[in-house]
């Protein structure tokens, strides 16, 4: 979920899980964060992660980058938020009524995508 209004990216333990990730071996621990929500604040551990953005054929469209990541439980009807990172990489817009998200490479490319009202 790109959200403009998150500055960090949220990850998993299920997706921690995927990628084989040993708490014991990693060295992109950054402890731990007091994070601000509607429900108060939450303690989460913060970690560096490295991404890339890729297209649905797996062709990259950002080179790989550096995101920091806190470790969040899953929750029913909760979305992984985008963090900031991505933002210095890909253009982001949204239409009236927010229902769907367009992303390009280009700032031409988001013109071009948005429908004309």
């Amino acid at each position: 979920m790109n959200d403009t209004g998150s500055d960090i990216q949220t990850i998993f333990p299920t997706d921690l899980a995927a990628l084989g990730y040993y708490q014991l071996a990693y060295q992109g621990h950054l402890g731990m964060l007091a994070i601000s929500t509607a429900n108060g604040v939450v303690s989460r551990m913060r970690i560096e992660i490295e991404m890339q953005i890729t297209k649905a054929d797996g062709t990259a469209i950002t080179p790989w980058f550096i995101e920091v990541a806190v470790i969040t439980p899953v929750q029913p009807g909760q979305y992984r938020l985008s963090g900031s990172a991505m933002r210095d990489h890909l253009f982001f817009a949204t239409a009236p009524g927010n229902a769907n998200l367009f992303v390009a490479q280009k700032k031409s490319g988001i013109t071009t995508q948005l429908p004309v009202v």
